[in-house]
C-alpha cells in the first residue's frame, strides 16, 4: 500500500513538473518573440528617426545669405567639375568656412554655381563650395584608365555613354513568400519556389525583404540623379511577383539591365562579405552575349560596391539555378549586398550612412558596366 501511495506521489510530482516546464518554455518563447518583435521595431524606428535627422540637418544647412551672393556674384551653372589636386570642400565659399570634405584629385562633383573664385555645388543633397584654383571641367589625364573617383553624377565622357539607358532594379523578396512553383528557366523540368520568404538581421530585427527596398528605393534615387531611366519591380511589401514575373517585366519596359538587390545569410556567423551572382558560361538559358555582358556587369558591380563600403569582396559567384537570372533577355546581375548572419555585416547595412557608400558602390558599378560597353 504504501509503495502504491509513493508511486502515486512520485507519478503526481512529474506530472506536475511537466506542466510548470510547459508553462515557463511557453512565456519563454512568447517573451523571445515580443523581444524580437521589439528590436526590429526599435531598428525601423531608428532608421527613420535618423532619416528625419538627415531631412532637418539638410534643411538646416546654412546658405550664404544674400548679401554674401551678391559680393561674390554667383551665377548659375549646371556642368560638372574634376578635382585637379587635393582640395577643401567647404560650408561656404570663405577660407574660414567649415570643412565638409578634404576631396581627392579626380573626384567628381556636380556644380550649380560659379563665381571668380568659387564653384558652388551639390554634394550628398548639401549645398558646398570649392575653390576655383583648384578644379577643372576637363578630366584629369590620369584618370582616363578607370581611376577616375567619381561622386554619384558620373564624368561628361560617362554621361554620354549612358545617356537614355533604362536600368529595373528588382528588391529581392516579398512581404510574404510563394512557395508554388515555376521552371528555373524556359523549357526546364526543373522547378523552384515562385519567390522565397528571404533571410532576417541577427541583430538589426529586419527582414531582409525590408532591407533590400531601403536600399533600392536609395538607389532608384541616385541613379535617377545620374541621368538614368529606372524602374522598380516593387515598391512596397504588399506584392505578389515570382522571380520569372519580375524578369518579365524588366523586359516589357525595355530595361538595358536588371539589378537584383538582396541580402546574404549563413549557418556560420562568422562568414561575411559580398558578392554579385552571374550565369555560367554554360548556362543553357540564355546566350553566350548575355552571359559575357551579365558577368561583367557582375564584375563591375562588386569591384565598385566594395571599394565603397569597405566589405570582404567574395567576387562573383558563377550559378545556373536562379530563375530570375534564367528567364532574363538583358544584361542580370544579382547583388548579395552582405550576411545578415553576420552581426556586422548586418549592423553595417541597417546603418543609414553605410547605405549611402552600398547605394554608390552599386550606381559606380553600373556606371562603369556602360562605360565599358561604349569603349
Amino acid at each position: 500500500m504504501k509503495k502504491n501511495k509513493l508511486a502515486i506521489i512520485l507519478v503526481s510530482v512529474v506530472a506536475l513538473l511537466a506542466v510548470v516546464l510547459f508553462v515557463c518554455s511557453f512565456f519563454m518563447l512568447k517573451q523571445a518573440k515580443k523581444t524580437k518583435e521589439e528590436a526590429k521595431q526599435m531598428t525601423l524606428e531608428a532608421l527613420d528617426e535618423t532619416r528625419e535627422e538627415g531631412k532637418a540637418s539638410d534643411s538646416q544647412v546654412v546658405e550664404p545669405t544674400e548679401t554674401q551672393d551678391s559680393v561674390i556674384a554667383f551665377e548659375d551653372a549646371d556642368d560638372n567639375i574634376f578635382i585637379i589636386e587635393e582640395a577643401n570642400i567647404r560650408t561656404e565659399p570663405s577660407t574660414d568656412a567649415q570643412v565638409i570634405e578634404t576631396a581627392p584629385k579626380s573626384k567628381l562633383f556636380k556644380r550649380t554655381g560659379i563665381s571668380a573664385d568659387w564653384s558652388r555645388l551639390e554634394y550628398n543633397g548639401q549645398t558646398c563650395y570649392v575653390s576655383n584654383d583648384l578644379i577643372s571641367t576637363e578630366m584629369p589625364e590620369e584618370a582616363v584608365n578607370g581611376e577616375l573617383l567619381e561622386n554619384g553624377t558620373g564624368d561628361a565622357g560617362v554621361a554620354e555613354q549612358t545617356s537614355g539607358k533604362i536600368v529595373v532594379i528588382d528588391p529581392g523578396h516579398q512581404g510574404h513568400g510563394d512557395s508554388g512553383q515555376e521552371p528555373i528557366g524556359p523549357g526546364a523540368s526543373e522547378t523552384k519556389p515562385r519567390v522565397s520568404s528571404g533571410t532576417s538581421g541577427s541583430v538589426s530585427g529586419l527582414d531582409e525583404y525590408e532591407l533590400n527596398l531601403i536600399v533600392s528605393l536609395q538607389l532608384r534615387d541616385e541613379l535617377q540623379s545620374r541621368g538614368y531611366t529606372v524602374y522598380m519591380t516593387r515598391e512596397t511589401h504588399d506584392v505578389s511577383m515570382s522571380n520569372k514575373e519580375r524578369a518579365d517585366y524588366a523586359a516589357s519596359v525595355g530595361g538595358d539591365v536588371f539589378v537584383r538587390i538582396h541580402a546574404n545569410g549563413s549557418e556560420d556567423s562568422s562568414v561575411s562579405g559580398a558578392l554579385t551572382m552571374a550565369p555560367s558560361d554554360g548556362n543553357p538559358f540564355l546566350s553566350s552575349d548575355l552571359i559575357t555582358q551579365s558577368q561583367a556587369l557582375s564584375q563591375c558591380v562588386i569591384d565598385s560596391y566594395v571599394a565603397a563600403t569597405g566589405f570582404n569582396n567574395q567576387g562573383v559567384y558563377m550559378t545556373d539555378d536562379m530563375s530570375g537570372i534564367n528567364w532574363c533577355s538583358m544584361p542580370v546581375t544579382i547583388v548579395e549586398m552582405g550576411y545578415m548572419s553576420s552581426p556586422s555585416d548586418d549592423a553595417a547595412m541597417a546603418d543609414p550612412s553605410m547605405q549611402v557608400n552600398m547605394v554608390d558602390g552599386i550606381a559606380n558599378g553600373i556606371d562603369q558596366y556602360f562605360a565599358s560597353q561604349a569603349g
